[in-house]
């Protein structure tokens, strides 16, 4: 988005920022701005085609089988839609999760091309929320790839959640996808952020002998150092096993971010050099 004169001058001396009943409210204008275009009709009421007796139903609602249900199930409580009617009772949790399941099922139909669009309504949602996400609290960031939100990320992380998985199988992208969505949901606890240290884990683990040879193509040293560093890791510090000899009394909140982001490094490094090489050979 353009950036105006006094931001772009460095003139703004301070940043705004926002407690959760202004956040409600600011979320809820940019709601009703994409309701208002639209975009929700999809997921509430389903596309029709045609006119008068021969209307015909081309999508069912993606917020089956009624929104009111969908969003009382996914919370637990019957207090959650309409939107405008409960907006203002949101706690945290509650207003995270409903922009999520928002990012989900925003769309639109074109009629002229026939066709459900949802790339184009998801990247402007996600511009809009994430201009006052980040003036909550810290800062929080909805994630335009994966759609989930998490405290404000530094941009070599940004980067890391932007891969499209494009030198990767479907399958293993996937799991990728998923083990970032563990981790780095607002929600996220310690027993959580180990499984999703523990799917990249696996990842790795299929395929561990393809790994050293890729990852030593480039960097000579011994195939087995690669390795150690790699599993030592997950075998030793009480993530993949419980037993007496793993390694518990470290920082936890700390080391669990490093070894993510190592991980997550390591597996897109190794499908990218694989890709590479395959291409060259």
């Amino acid at each position: 988005m353009k950036i105006y004169y006094a931001e772009r001058n460095g003139l703004i001396k301070e940043n705004l920022q926002m407690n959760l009943k202004e956040l409600l409210s600011f979320f809820y204008q940019t709601y009703f701005y994409f309701s208002n275009k639209g975009y929700f009709q999809s997921a509430i009421r389903g596309v029709y085609i045609g006119c008068y007796d021969d209307e015909k139903q081309l999508f069912a609602p993606s917020l089956a089988p009624s929104a009111e249900v969908f969003f009382a199930t996914k919370l637990q409580s019957k207090k959650v839609y309409p939107i405008y009617e409960y907006y203002e009772y949101y706690n945290e949790e509650t207003l995270f999760t409903v922009i999520e399941i928002l990012y989900d099922h925003i769309a639109y139909y074109d009629y002229e091309i026939q066709e459900l669009i949802t790339e184009a309504p998801r990247k402007e949602f996600c511009e809009q929320i994430n201009n006052i996400l980040r003036l909550y609290k810290d800062g929080f960031y909805l994630e335009p790839h994966n759609g989930f939100i998490m405290e404000l990320p530094n941009v070599a992380l940004k980067e890391q959640l932007a891969y499209d998985g494009k030198d990767m199988g479907d399958d293993v992208y996937k799991k990728l996808c998923t083990a970032s969505e563990l981790y780095y949901r607002f929600d996220s606890n310690e027993e959580i952020k180990k499984k999703a240290i523990n799917i990249l884990a696996d990842i790795l683990e299929n395929v561990r002998e393809d790994v050293k040879t890729i990852l030593n193509s480039e960097y000579q040293i011994n195939k087995n150092e690669h390795d150690s560093l790699i599993f030592n890791i997950v075998n030793g510090y009480n993530i993949r096993h419980n037993n007496g000899t793993q390694k518990t009394d470290y920082s936890k909140e700390i080391w669990y971010d490093w070894m993510m982001q190592y991980y997550t490094s390591t597996i897109i490094t190794y499908y990218r050099l694989k890709k590479k090489h395959e291409f060259l050979f």
